[in-house]
């Protein structure tokens, strides 16, 4: 019964779930389901201060490209999390294509399946969203395009 309840009120939530904007919490993200390429689920830590969003397919490759350059820890050293939403891609393609090639990276990497998270986070078409995060409030929200972007966001 009480897993019914608790499902029943993160559908709730997640159906009535606003945009983020600034000012918004950081935990508003977390009423959504992440895992990474091997299955584990996650949850998104408490002290980011950056979250780094690809809601496409070129976008992600861009990233993954530029952190398969850098040490596997980079990431959390950085205190940034990448967030993939794989939503639109088709689930044959997830699991004989996608999941095999995100595995062999060595970063962490959080996948997102629901179609109602491009719906609050936001985001600009062939663009990257950069969350910056101070005290577990969106502080700032950009769209970047290249990776020297990304760096530059990243090494902030």
């Amino acid at each position: 019964m009480n897993k019914f309840l608790m499902v029943l009120s993160l559908s709730f939530v997640m159906l009535n779930a606003s945009p983020i904007k600034i000012g918004s919490s950081l935990a508003q993200l977390n009423s959504f389901e992440f895992e990474t390429p091997q299955g584990r689920e996650m949850r998104v830590p408490r002290t980011p201060s950056l979250v780094v969003v690809a809601f496409e397919k070129d976008t992600g490759a861009l990233v993954n490209e530029y952190l398969n350059t850098k040490n596997p820890y980079y990431l959390q050293r950085k205190r940034t999390i990448f967030i993939a939403d794989i939503h639109e891609m088709p689930t044959v393609i997830t699991n004989m294509f996608a999941l095999p090639k995100l595995q062999k990276y060595k970063h962490l990497i959080y996948l997102h399946y629901n179609d109602k998270f491009h719906t609050v986070v936001p985001s600009k078409k062939e663009k990257i969203t950069l969350l910056h995060v101070a005290d577990g409030k969106i502080k700032n929200i950009s769209y970047i395009s290249t990776k020297e972007e990304l760096k530059a966001a990243i090494e902030k």
